[in-house]
C-alpha cells in the first residue's frame, strides 16, 4: 500500500497520497509497534494508535517497511525515513542473519510463556538501568507510568510499560529545552543502556527457518538500501544472502527449494519463492550493474 501510494503520488501529483504514507510511517515509528530499544517492527498493532503490538517480529515486515521508508526518503528527502531504514537493517544484521548469510524467518512474541514480557519495563527496572535524569527523560519520551501504561501488562508483568512516543523529537526538544541533536544523542545513549539490560533477560525464541521468498524480499531491501543510501555493506549483505539461496536452496536447472533449516533444504519452490527471489536479484543488478545477477535472475525458473 505504501509503495502503491508513492507511485500514485508520483504519477498524479496528488499530495494527499504522499501525506498518507508519511503520516502512517511516522505514527508507526512513534508507536509501540516499533521496538524503540532494539529496532525493527513488530508484526501488527492491536489498536488503532499503533501502541500495543503483537510482539512477534517477521522478516517480511522488516523488508517491506525498509523498502517503503527508502522510497519515502527518495520522495521527500527527509533523513527521518532513511534513518528508519538504517535501524531496520541494523536489527536484521544483528538478530536475523545466519552465519551462512541467509535471513531467519521470525522472532517469537513470547518469553517464559508470556507474550511481550521481554519488551516491557517497570518503573523500578528503568530506575536501575538509568540514572535519575535519564530515567526522567525516558519517562517523558516513552510515556512510562508507575502503574504501567497499558492494561494487558497486568497479566504479563505488573506495572509493565511498553515504549512508545506521542510526540515527535522536534516537539520533545521544545518541551525539554534541548537542541534536537543533543536530544538525539542522549536518547541514543538511553536506548543502548536499555538494549543492553534487556539482553540480560530470557530472550524470545527465534524461528531459524530460512525461506526463499522472504529472503528474496530482504535481499531486495538490502540491495535497494545499498543503492539509495550509498552503503556498500548493505549491497554485500544482499549478495551474500543471494549466494546462500543459490548454493543451498537450489535444486538445479533453475529450480528453487522453499525452506532451509539445520543444514537441510526441502519443499519445492512456490510462486512467491520465484517471484521474490527474482526481484532480489534484479535489485542487486540495479545496485551493482553486475550482469551476473541479471543472468541468474533470468535462469531462475
Amino acid at each position: 500500500q505504501f509503495t502503491f501510494l508513492l507511485r500514485y503520488w508520483r504519477r498524479t501529483k496528488n499530495r494527499s497520497a504522499l501525506s498518507m504514507v508519511e503520516k502512517t510511517i511516522e505514527m508507526m515509528r512513534r508507536g509501540g509497534i516499533y521496538d524503540h530499544a532494539g529496532f525493527g517492527f513488530h508484526r501488527y498493532s492491536t489498536d488503532r494508535k499503533w501502541t500495543v503490538p503483537h510482539f512477534e517480529k517477521m522478516l517480511y515486515d522488516q523488508a517491506t517497511m525498509a523498502i517503503a521508508c527508502l522510497e519515502t526518503f527518495q520522495a521527500t528527502g527527509r533523513a527521518f525515513y532513511a534513518d528508519i531504514a538504517r535501524e531496520i537493517f541494523s536489527y536484521v544484521m544483528l538478530e536475523m542473519t545466519s552465519p551462512e548469510g541467509g535471513f531467519y524467518s521470525a522472532q517469537d512474541a513470547d518469553t517464559e510463556g508470556k507474550e511481550g514480557k521481554y519488551y516491557l519495563w517497570t518503573q523500578e527496572e528503568i530506575s536501575k538501568v538509568l540514572d535519575r535524569e535519564d530515567a526522567k527523560l525516558a519517562a517523558a519520551v516513552f510515556n512510562f507510568s508507575p502503574e504501567g501504561n497499558f492494561k494487558e501488562a497486568e497479566s504479563i508483568k505488573p506495572g509493565g510499560n511498553i515504549l512508545f512516543m506521542t510526540k515527535s523529537l522536534e516537539q520533545l526538544a521544545g518541551d525539554t529545552g534541548m537542541d534536537l541533536d543533543g536530544l538525539k544523542k542522549r536518547l541514543e545513549q538511553v536506548r543502548k543502556r536499555l538494549y543492553a539490560a534487556r539482553n540480560e533477560r530470557v530472550r524470545p525464541l527465534k524461528d531459524d527457518k530460512i525461506m526463499t521468498d522472504w529472503n528474496g524480499l530482504m535481499i531486495a531491501a538490502f540491495a535497494r538500501g545499498g543503492q539509495v543510501l550509498k552503503q556498500d555493506v548493505y549491497t554485500e549483505i544482499a549478495a551474500r544472502a543471494a549466494r546462500f539461496i543459490l548454493e543451498k536452496m537450489s535444486a538445479g536447472d533453475g529450480k528453487l527449494l522453499h525452506r532451509y533449516r539445520a543444514g537441510q533444504a526441502a519443499i519445492d519452490g512456490m510462486l512467491d519463492d520465484y517471484a521474490f527471489f527474482t526481484w532480489g536479484l534484479i535489485e542487486l543488478y540495479g545496485a551493482t550493474f553486475d550482469p551476473g545477477h541479471l543472468m541468474r535472475a533470468l535462469a531462475v525458473n
